[in-house]
C-alpha cells in the first residue's frame, strides 16, 4: 500500500513538472516569435498618431525652454517667484 502512495506521488509530481515545463516552453515560443500572429507597425492611424506626438513634444520643448528662461532671467533682476 506504502509502495503504491509513493508511486503516485511520483507519478504526479512528474506530471506537474511536465505541464509546468510545457507551459515555459510555449511563452519562450511566444516571446522569440511575436509577429507571427500579427504584422507590426502595419497601421497608418497608428504612424500619424506618433507623428502628431513628436510634434507635440517639440512644442512642449519649447515652451519649457522658454519659462526657463523667463524665470532665469527674473531670478536675476530679483523679482521673480522663485527668489530665494
Amino acid at each position: 500500500m506504502m509502495g503504491l502512495l509513493s508511486s503516485l506521488v511520483v507519478a504526479g509530481a512528474v506530471l506537474i513538472g511536465l505541464v509546468i515545463l510545457g507551459v515555459i516552453f510555449l511563452l519562450g515560443v511566444r516571446l522569440v516569435r511575436p509577429g507571427a500572429t500579427a504584422p507590426r507597425g502595419g497601421d497608418p492611424d497608428e504612424a500619424q498618431l506618433l507623428q502628431e506626438i513628436h510634434r507635440s513634444l517639440g512644442r512642449l520643448e519649447s515652451r519649457v525652454e522658454t519659462l526657463e528662461t523667463l524665470v532665469l532671467e527674473s531670478r536675476n533682476k530679483g523679482n521673480g517667484p522663485c527668489d530665494t
